[in-house]
């Protein structure tokens, strides 16, 4: 197969990269977007979904990367909504925050939870590699120390790709003294030089195929690098970050399906967390393939429910009296 065009990119004479099969981009909705959610409590399957009215706006992060906020907001949220920083995903190369599967999944979540959800508009590679992305998920963190100080539960949280950049929010967090109460990785996109069985099973995978799966680490981790570097394999980034540090990390949930090619480095991944005494939920079992929460609604169901149980339970645990408004919220 031809990567490039399983991934309907191709390089520009600058160098750039043109992106010509990407999922279309939502406007923000400042009016608010209505959103089905599941009754909760019924038991007897007779009443019907809720409709919740999800409000959307654009904010600046970052003037000098040039990176950006999309927030949402159920509209009669109360004060102490939890706020959760998400990372989308897309390899590191391709989606924004305002691309289709990744706008929808902010608007279920900030519905269902109910939750503020910030979405990072994060740069993109090649023309911003590694650790581009990272820095911008710092920067986000920055920006969420308000709320942490204000009493507000604060989560960091990414799908795929955008897991990996949630597990760096995390350790930057954890390094700034920002106390998280939760970290949210929903098939953490990991590689290495070494195939990994799941890895050397996946060249006609249905979702992220082997050649595929290369040239987006090849587009993404710097010049010259190879899998084996720590933005990519799990075991050099696990070595240097240390046992201790990743110790001070908050409870951890890590999502996972049973034929996503990376599964056995996000299984390296739990196994350190473990051992450095972290408090892991670790469901990796999902049914299907890669990214299926994007494509399948039973698979939607399933985990917009995990993620706002996580929430849930660690909101609630050393709830206090915070207040304030989510910044960017007053101009919806």
């Amino acid at each position: 197969m031809d990567p490039y065009k399983y991934l309907k990119i191709r390089f520009n004479p600058d160098g750039s990269l043109y992106r010509y099969g990407e999922a279309p981009l939502l406007p923000a909705a400042p009016a608010g977007e209505p959103v089905a959610v599941a009754a909760e409590g019924s038991g007897d399957g007779e009443q019907g979904p809720r409709r919740i009215v999800v409000h959307s706006n654009d904010v600046p992060l970052s003037e000098a990367a040039g990176t950006g906020l999309r927030l949402f907001v159920p509209s009669g949220g109360h004060a102490r909504l939890p706020l959760i920083v998400y990372f989308h995903g897309g390899g590191y190369v391709l989606f924004r925050a305002a691309s289709q599967p990744f706008h929808n999944t902010c608007t279920a979540l900030a519905a269902a939870v109910p939750a503020a959800v910030a979405s990072v508009d994060y740069r993109l590679a090649p023309e911003h590699r590694l650790p581009a992305a990272f820095e911008d998920a710092a920067d986000a963190v920055l920006w969420a120390r308000p709320h942490v100080a204000a009493g507000r539960p604060v989560f960091v949280m990414g799908s795929h790709n955008g897991a990996s950049i949630a597990f760096r929010a995390a350790l930057a967090a954890a390094d700034a003294g920002v106390e998280l109460r939760g970290v949210i990785l929903n098939q953490p996109h990991l590689g290495g030089a070494a195939r990994s069985p799941a890895e050397a099973a996946s060249v006609d995978d249905r979702v992220l195929p082997l050649p595929a799966n290369d040239l987006l680490w090849e587009l993404a981790l710097p010049v010259g690098a190879d899998r084996d570097h720590e933005y990519c394999n799990p075991e050099p980034m696990l070595t240097r970050v240390g046992a201790a540090r990743l110790r001070r990390l908050p409870p951890c949930l890590v999502l996972g399906r049973r034929k996503d090619p990376p599964r056995d480095r996000t299984r390296t991944l739990v196994y350190a967390l473990q051992k450095a005494g972290v408090a892991v939920e670790a469901r990796l079992d999902g049914a299907g393939y890669h990214a299926m929460e994007l494509f399948k609604p039973n698979c939607a169901a399933e985990f917009t429910a995990q993620v706002t149980d996580f929430v849930r339970r660690h909101s609630a645990a050393g709830a206090g009296d915070g207040d304030g408004d989510v910044v960017g919220v007053s101009k919806l």
